[in-house]
């Protein structure tokens, strides 16, 4: 499996020269409340009031996965069995920008691609490969009512395309091989965030997030290609060669809670819980002239995970912080389908952070995550029945390296 990201470049800022104050967070920990670094500018705007100088932090992500699928056609000897390595980079860019004593901005971009090419497997005719690609920017507005509270609002903006080919069985002319069908697709579409952040203390923080729903609808272009006869007539018949096709899709509403506390000896805890609204999650569904071609009926169960890090100092330019996270199982075992093979997560990680310089420092990050094996029961194919299949393993490992300017 090969995935891959080239975008935008980085533009680096020169900033001021006073004692950085961020503690590294591994993996998906410290996220509501830590606010004291520019990355709060994506985990929770309404803690870039905090910040009384301009701040930007530069970040790579590197996700390296390893799994290993087993599958086979209940009414047929045929099997499949695959062992699958891969790269995703995700390059994320945060910066803030006080603008007064009570209000800030901030902005954070990100984007990633995706890719892969099954082959001539046997799951062939519900996915051969996929290209696809996903730029996002997330600008916020955040104001400090007093010494305590502050709130902000967010506007989340995506761009994404794909190309998605699959086989496609010439069930209605015996002897010929399979066609191809090939479908692209981009689109945009506008979201918004609210959060707020609260200090009941100088050591303690609590913050609370929340992202709306977003219903991306973009217009498709299909082709076929390797049609046998009957089976071109057949399809032309149902209106499928040639139709205009709209793909709509729904990705569900969020809500994270956290909390952020200093020890006296600087030790610091923090704790995050999530909630998804999952079951109102909606892949793609693909429409001919008007009329569903495959709408989706996979019931998603909705998703919450529990994060928790510990972070201290070791030397006057080195600290460290580790961390861990677990959510409830995504899906239904009898709901799974090939296409989002989704289960349980669990991950540990562990970071570090060196003080380069007064205003300017460098994060480290290693997470294990771990899925479960995911095992998938697809609708029956004539001639070779159901797919079933499971993950023997499945393993990924996340790293992070940042490079932030300025400080609280």
């Amino acid at each position: 499996m090969t995935r891959f990201f080239t975008l935008f470049a980085i533009v680096l800022f020169n900033l001021g020269s006073t004692l950085a104050t961020a503690r590294p967070y591994p993996g998906l920990s410290g996220l509501a409340a830590s606010a004291d670094s520019a990355e709060t500018a994506a985990t929770n705007p309404a803690g870039i009031t905090r910040f009384r100088q301009r701040a930007v932090e530069v970040e790579l992500m590197w996700f390296g996965s390893d799994s290993n699928w087993k599958s086979q056609f209940t009414d047929s000897d045929l099997q499949f069995n695959s062992k699958d390595s891969g790269s995703t980079f995700v390059p994320r860019v945060f910066y803030l920008q006080p603008i007064s004593d009570s209000f800030s901005a901030s902005f954070t971009i990100l984007g990633t691609g995706f890719s892969d090419d099954l082959g001539d497997w046997p799951g062939r005719y519900f996915i051969k490969s996929y290209d696809s690609i996903l730029v996002s920017a997330f600008p916020s507005l955040a104001y400090r009512v007093n010494e305590q509270w502050s709130v902000a609002g967010s506007l989340a903006l995506s761009y994404s395309s794909f190309e998605q080919e699959r086989a496609v069985r010439n069930i209605f002319d015996p002897g010929y091989g399979d066609g191809t069908s090939k479908l692209e697709a981009d689109g945009f579409d506008v979201g918004f965030g609210l959060s707020t952040l609260y200090q009941s203390s100088s050591r303690t923080r609590w913050g609370l997030t929340y992202k709306s729903a977003q219903e991306p609808s973009r217009d498709g272009d299909s082709e076929f290609s390797n049609l046998g006869p009957n089976t071109e007539a057949v399809m032309t018949r149902l209106g499928i060669l040639g139709a205009d096709i709209k793909i709509e899709s729904k990705s569900p509403q969020s809500v994270l809670a956290g909390l952020y506390h200093e020890f006296s000896n600087n030790h610091a805890v923090t704790v995050d819980l999530a909630w998804m609204d999952f079951s109102n999650f909606r892949l793609s569904e693909f429409y001919f002239n008007g009329e569903s071609f495959a709408e989706s009926d996979t019931r998603y169960d909705d998703i919450y995970s529990i994060s928790t890090s510990y972070t201290w100092p070791v030397s006057s330019r080195w600290m460290m912080g580790v961390s861990g996270l677990v959510t409830n199982q995504m899906i239904d075992d009898d709901e799974r389908t090939m296409t989002l093979r989704l289960d349980a997560l669990w991950s540990a990680g562990a970071a570090a952070e060196w003080q380069w310089t007064e205003s300017r420092t460098v994060k480290m990050s290693l997470s294990y995550l771990g899925l479960g094996d995911a095992p998938v029961r697809t609708a029956e194919i004539p001639g070779l029945g159901a797919l079933e299949g499971r993950f023997k393993s499945r393993d990924t490992v996340m790293l992070q390296v940042g490079v932030t300017w300025g400080s609280l």
